[in-house]
């Protein structure tokens, strides 16, 4: 899939940073494909550095979109009544320092999905700035991860061992972190 959408940015030539934006929002605004796939390709057509900032700026746009469709479409199916979950009128409680703080720890941690993270922003009364300044800060750690990753993969005959050992490490955070959950 990669290496089609890395023809369809050197055909499209420079209108391909467009494509690449509307691509990767309508990743985020569905959820289900990752995101890694656009990212590699960007890496291949623009370079790490350029290629990540064009993805990151990209997901953050993204996230927003689907952060505004989505409590559109709840505002829409509720109304104006407030959500009566319990965890929802707490978060509304909260002072905007730490709504913004929680959007932020949960994008800094890894393995949450980021459209549940948008869908669970949407169905609260966070100011849309902290939501979208919480996106962008949280993302960047992850997203580099994801672009050095992806480069290492595309670049594996001479990256090997470092992808071995980014992989390692990340497999046992994932580890620890799950233990963690589980006590």
């Amino acid at each position: 899939m990669t290496e089609q959408i890395v023809t369809w940015f050197q055909e499209w030539g420079s209108l391909a940073i467009i494509l690449s934006i509307l691509l990767n929002t309508v990743i985020n605004v569905l959820g289900v494909v990752p995101s890694i796939i656009v990212t590699g390709a960007n890496i291949v057509v623009w370079g790490p550095l350029a290629g990540g900032v064009l993805s990151w700026f990209s997901e953050v746009l993204g996230s927003t979109v689907a952060f505004l469709l989505y409590r559109y479409g709840i505002r829409k199916w509720k109304g104006t009544k407030d959500q009566h979950w319990k965890w929802v009128q707490a978060f509304n409680q909260w002072t905007r320092k730490k709504q913004f703080l929680s959007v932020l720890l949960a994008r800094l941690t890894p393995f949450i999905p980021s459209v549940v993270i948008n869908v669970t922003g949407a169905f609260t009364h966070i100011h849309l700035l902290d939501f979208v300044i919480a996106t962008a800060i949280g993302k960047i750690p992850s997203h580099f991860l994801e672009v050095w990753v992806s480069h290492d993969l595309l670049n594996i005959s001479r990256n090997d061992f470092r992808v071995i050992l980014v992989l390692m490490a990340i497999s046992v955070a994932f580890i620890f972190m799950k233990k963690s959950t589980q006590k």
